[in-house]
């Protein structure tokens, strides 16, 4: 590959961008409004017959854009997105020159990710984009688009929902004038041992050790703080998990329902 589009100016286009052009591939850079140094979309035109146009523009943007610039695409060229849960007929009907590349990670402004460590998901029918792809980042893995959506709901299971609970019990104990980033190591430590993979066989405390008199306190200690129910009710349920993966019984139900504002 010697030329490309990126059209997109968010941190995955600029990061994509600066990451073709250390690989020696000239980047020309699009976006809807034009910022950083990118070219208006509204006078968007292929230019030299590029190898690859890549889309890091929003879920729902993506099939406006691809109907947008395919009439002006030269047959041949790759036509990619990087959207975990959208299927890659959105690209149009070019299912050959077509691929989804998506990186299940979160991009920070400034600072450029490691892409010989980025673990990069890849849903093509073309081998060479295939090939392709572990220039871009190595750590790749190929799926289908039933595989991808998977994968996808995976990262929001593990990545997304993990930073809301954290931020469930971060306010929680605020509200209580107590400062949870003293667990900060703990967390760590935690999550560290969890990703060696069994992770329920790596979790200690009174669950593991089926210590019901702590638990009952705990979760009264809950009921009793918790406005919304809410943590309660994810405590309960994960605690139950714990107790019954390491062989205890269950905890008795939850009483009553859980207060919403």
């Amino acid at each position: 590959m010697k030329r490309a589009h990126v059209i997109g100016s968010g941190r995955l286009g600029r990061h994509l961008a600066n990451r073709l052009d250390h690989l020696g591939i000239a980047a020309t850079r699009w976006n809807r409004s034009p910022q950083d140094g990118s070219l208006p979309l509204s006078e968007w035109h292929a230019g030299d017959a590029p190898d690859a146009v890549f889309l890091a523009v929003s879920d729902d943007a993506l099939s406006a854009v691809a109907t947008h610039i395919l009439p002006s695409l030269p047959q041949g060229t790759w036509l990619i997105h990087h959207a975990g849960s959208v299927d890659r007929s959105v690209l149009g009907d070019r299912v050959s020159d077509t691929a989804v590349l998506w990186p299940p990670m979160t991009f920070q402004e400034e600072q450029e990710p490691h892409w010989d460590t980025l673990p990069l998901i890849v849903d093509t029918d073309n081998a060479d984009i295939r090939t392709w792809a572990r220039t871009l980042a190595p750590h790749c893995t190929d799926v289908d688009g039933t595989q991808r959506r998977e994968l996808h709901l995976g990262a929001v299971l593990l990545g997304n929902l993990t930073a809301g609970w954290i931020g469930m019990v971060e306010a929680h104990f605020q509200a209580r004038g107590l400062n949870s980033s003293i667990f900060n190591p703990l967390v760590e430590a935690s999550v560290a041992k969890a990703l060696v993979g069994r992770a329920m066989d790596h979790v200690t405390g009174p669950a593991a050790r089926n210590d019901r008199n702590t638990l009952l306190a705990q979760a009264d200690l809950l009921a009793q703080t918790d406005p919304t129910g809410d943590l309660a009710t994810l405590h309960h349920i994960l605690t139950q998990r714990i107790l019954t993966h390491h062989g205890h019984d269950p905890l008795p139900p939850l009483q009553g329902t859980p207060r919403r504002d």
